[in-house]
């Protein structure tokens, strides 16, 4: 039984007999529509087809989302600079490309509905952005408004964390830009006269197709009213909804009982199950398909073109060929690429059990190996090869010529040298003259000029000579045959437009470490090691470059001087020893080499991030390469200069690069990646790997003191005092908040800004060696603490000083108290963030807080806390999370663990799964990589 079979008797089933059925398809006509648009279009037919059948009238609405923002430029348009202005705009207002249309989506909408005529369907074509400007979804909008918490919250829980912090179903359509505002704080809902009240939040980071790194809301909306409430309606197409209460609202709008999705859907269904469900209405029947996919496995996208166009469609498949192969289960991802053409059509006759008819597969061979000139050639080839009693319609032979000319790709074997382009142009000219218009004239016209051009050849190189010049191939035709066949006219344009080899724009150096894996497999070297290592080799290697860092402390000083202070370095000196004079802890961990680790530091600790997140892997592995962050390029050079890992360990590289042309030189050289940084920019960098890449990420924790009433308030201090000003607080390390109890809070206070007047004449320069506390690594960064320092500096009662000339932020104390909020903000600054608190139900407030989580890294607890101790949850901080009476820079070593459950502040991705929890690199590259293969 045919899977729309039974989607169209369950339907029926369901629905009382009389009542009509609504069934539904969509489109975001944001890039040209491919054939998975075209497909899903097709199976809802299918489907209504058989409710005519049973008696049944159906309403079909084929929606296009034509009022969704333009948000990333389709990398297969004419011109797409041209659109950079447009983004954020309603896709209906953006112009067309090709110049036909009045926008983007009328020429989408128009490419899509030329071919759903053409098969035959009978649907009501639905324009979003005039159903929501006429007014049509005002009352399904107040009623959305009327349960605005329950559904905003269903939704908002369905997106990232950082997502969620400027989510909101609501967007609002400037009246200033045109542009869709997809990220604002809602703070009112008016669900009688169908308004909103919100604010655009201009201190707010998100990530958006374009942007290298996270964008500031400023930026992003620099036109709109930042900071500033606005109460505004929401109807008559003022506003757009979220894509998933969007969806929800549609289906509900005009009652639809059976929808189609891919399963990159799978997620907004659930939702939109959710949304029904609270609002106590029937949910619709939802039908999931799998995905279309390209020839190499890849899902269709219209904003890559990697799936084959509508035209593709129109000109070289059958309807017939596409309606047999979609009424199969549609539950297993489909893949659709041009090679697959021939057979698909031919499935029609295979039904039709048509032994008469000259198979498509038979015709593209033929054509293939004869290279027809035309399509009247073509027709003269098939005829010299069929057998008798084969036939071929006209409308078959077109839709495999059409094939043939788009799979007839020179393949780089065209003429080489000016002399053979010569031959060429002597042979076309020459008939040109009409002195050979005998086919046999010809023959031996291209006989005669090879033996006068060419006397030292044999004749057999010939046609090597010309398989390549008129083919770009090392074979094909005989040529008295193909000469034949085709007219002279075409011969002519053939010899006088010859095919030539390809020349390359320019010299393209590829590393002599990656030259082996050149013609391997996409995925041979995930899983292939690379023999034993040695770790008598790896104690000796460690050793030596222990005894370099010790014997160069001197000069390493000196070579960062203008980086960071001389404390730091020596820290990091002392770090890096620990962990090179105790390699034998993770002994266990060095079996057998992977081939590949590309590795990202921070901005911080360049000498100890090297070898922990580089020098160290390299003995790991064939091939490592690390790139520091550009602000340290002119001093990590200082530090090569120094010392040289690469001369200890051969495996190991550094790379200067940009950073996206250093990705596309690593994308395929990498079985595991280490990122240092914000969980934001990860993402970025994570999607150019492959999903069975390891990718390891140390972000953002945000580590809080907590001061208990029994707490030693010196050694609290102490430690405070280490682990913000470490390197300008510019280390994960350093706590977002110092929650300190209230019966000890005032002393807590007085003595920590007395030990900070303490050490003022010791921040400025790193060219004072006395210094402990210099300018940020990043001057830049110097103004985003400013935006922060303006936000809270009604509570600010020690320093606040930031020079944005050379990045100077002097240590600061700021006091909110815990009743007013937790501080979840990451400074990245020598900043003191102290809160009072007095009940433990303070503290669950804050560590329970949905901003807290996902950076849940360490706790240093100083006295005791019944709550911390017993009752805090031990998923979000397992027992070796909680340090007492300590901080992270006493207990943290190379050769251990480091990070928390929080997924922003570190965690793994394998296999397109996230693994929260702590990172250790030489840990985790053995036990994702090796030691599933070392079974």
């Amino acid at each position: 039984m045919k899977w729309y079979f039974t989607e169209a008797s369950e339907i029926h089933d369901t629905i009382p007999y009389g009542k009509e059925i609504n069934i539904g398809a969509g489109f975001g006509p944001t890039g040209i529509p491919h054939i998975g648009t075209l497909c899903e279009i097709i199976r809802t037919n299918l489907v209504k087809k058989e409710l005519n059948k049973l008696g049944r009238k159906v309403n079909f609405y084929l929606i296009s989302d034509d009022l969704d923002p333009f948000r990333k430029i389709p990398t297969n348009v004419p011109n797409p600079e041209r659109l950079k202005s447009y983004l954020g705009l309603p896709v209906n207002k953006v112009p067309d490309p090709f110049g036909l249309y009045s926008s983007f989506s009328e020429m989408a909408e128009t490419r899509l509905l030329e071919l759903v005529k053409e098969y035959d369907i009978d649907c009501n074509i639905i324009k979003n952005s005039l159903a929501y400007s006429n007014g049509d979804y005002n009352d399904t909008i107040k009623f959305f408004l009327r349960n605005f918490s329950i559904i905003n919250q269903i939704c908002k829980e369905s997106t990232g964390y950082l997502r969620q912090r400027t989510y909101n179903i609501i967007m609002p359509i400037s009246e200033k830009t045109g542009k869709i505002l997809e990220h604002i704080v809602i703070t009112n809902v008016n669900p009688d006269d169908g308004e909103i009240t919100y604010y655009i939040p201009s201190e707010e980071i998100v990530n958006k197709p374009g942007y290298e790194y996270g964008v500031e809301l400023r930026e992003l909306y620099q036109d709109e009213i930042l900071d500033q409430e606005q109460t505004i309606s929401i109807l008559n197409g003022k506003s757009k909804l979220q894509w998933k209460a969007d969806w929800s609202m549609r289906l509900l709008h005009r009652n639809i009982h059976f929808e189609m999705h891919g399963e990159d859907l799978t997620d907004s269904a659930a939702v939109a199950r959710q949304i029904f469900g609270a609002l106590h209405k029937p949910t619709p029947r939802f039908y999931k398909y799998g995905l279309f996919l390209d020839s190499s496995g890849e899902k269709i996208s219209k904003s890559k073109g990697n799936g084959f166009s509508l035209s593709d469609a129109r000109n070289l498949l059958t309807q017939d060929a596409i309606q047999i192969h979609l009424s199969k289960n549609p539950k297993k991802a489909t893949r659709f690429y041009i090679e697959q053409f021939p057979g698909l059509n031919d499935q029609v006759n295979i039904l039709n059990k048509n032994k008469k008819r000259l198979s498509f597969l038979k015709i593209s061979r033929i054509l293939k190996s004869s290279k027809p000139t035309s399509l009247a050639s073509a027709r003269k080839f098939l005829d010299l090869y069929k057998r008798e009693g084969e036939f071929i319609s006209e409308n078959e032979l077109t839709i495999s010529y059409n094939y043939y000319l788009k799979i007839n790709k020179n393949n780089n074997k065209g003429l080489t040298t000016g002399k053979e382009e010569q031959y060429f142009s002597v042979i076309a000219e020459s008939i040109k003259t009409g002195k050979y218009f005998c086919k046999e004239d010809i023959l031996k016209l291209i006989f005669d000029t090879y033996e006068n051009l060419f006397p030292e050849k044999d004749n057999p190189k010939i046609w090597n000579l010309l398989y390549r010049g008129l083919f770009g191939d090392i074979c094909g035709p005989r040529i008295k045959t193909w000469i034949e066949v085709n007219d002279t006219k075409e011969i002519i344009e053939c010899f006088d437009h010859p095919q030539k080899i390809k020349k390359e724009s320019g010299n393209i150096k590829i590393e002599p470490s990656i030259i082996r894996n050149l013609y391997q497999d996409e995925k041979s070297h995930m899983t292939k090691l690379f023999g034993k290592i040695n770790f008598h080799q790896i104690r000796e290697k460690c050793n030596a470059l222990s005894h370099e860092l010790k014997k160069q402390t001197s000069s390493l000083i000196d070579a960062f001087s203008e980086y960071q202070c001389k404390i730091v370095t020596e820290d990091e000196i002392y770090r890096s020893v620990d962990l090179l004079e105790n390699i034998e802890k993770n002994e266990k961990f060095f079996q057998k080499k992977v081939y590949g680790i590309t590795s990202f530091l921070p901005l911080n600790q360049p000498i100890y991030a090297s070898v922990c997140f580089g020098f160290i892997p390299s003995l790991m592995a064939e091939n490592v390469c690390i790139r520091p962050p550009t602000a340290m390029h002119p001093h990590y050079k200082k530090f090569e200069k120094v010392i040289d890992l690469s001369k200890i360990s051969e495996s190991f590289s550094v790379s200067y690069e940009d950073k996206e042309l250093f990705l596309s030189k690593r994308v395929k050289v990498t079985d595991a990646v280490i990122f240092t940084g914000t969980p934001e920019n990860a993402i970025k960098v994570r999607k150019h790997f492959r999903k069975n890449t390891l990718f390891i990420l140390n972000g953002a924790g945000h580590n809080p003191l907590v001061v208990s009433k029994d707490a030693d308030i010196d050694l609290a201090i102490e430690s405070a005092r280490r682990v913000v000003l470490y390197n300008q607080g510019q280390d994960c390390a350093g706590p977002n908040s110092i929650l300190v109890h209230n019966d000890i809070y005032d002393v807590f206070k007085d003595k920590l800004i007395s030990s900070l007047k303490e050490i003022e004449d010791k921040v400025g320069p790193y060219s004072d060696y006395e210094n402990i506390v210099g300018p940020n690594s990043d001057i830049d960064h110097s103004i985003k603490i400013a935006s922060i320092f303006k936000m809270n500096r009604s509570y600010c009662t020690y320093g606040g000083e930031i020079n944005p000339i050379n990045g100077m932020i002097k240590p600061t104390v700021f006091e909110k108290p815990l009743v007013l909020g937790g501080n979840y903000k990451e400074f990245f600054a020598p900043v003191f963030f102290l809160q009072r608190y007095q009940l433990d139900q303070q503290l669950i407030d804050y560590f329970s807080h949905p901003s807290y989580s996902a950076n849940a890294m360490y706790i240093s607890l100083f006295g005791t806390s019944d709550y911390i101790n017993h009752e805090l949850n031990k998923k979000l901080h397992l027992p070796d999370s909680i340090l007492h009476n300590t901080d992270l820079h006493l207990e943290e070593h190379g050769y251990l663990p480091y990070g928390g459950q929080g997924p922003a502040a570190s965690c793994l991705w394998y296999d397109g799964n996230r693994i929260n929890g702590n990172t250790l690199p030489q840990r985790d590259i053995y036990q994702y990589l090796v030691e599933p293969h070392n079974r």
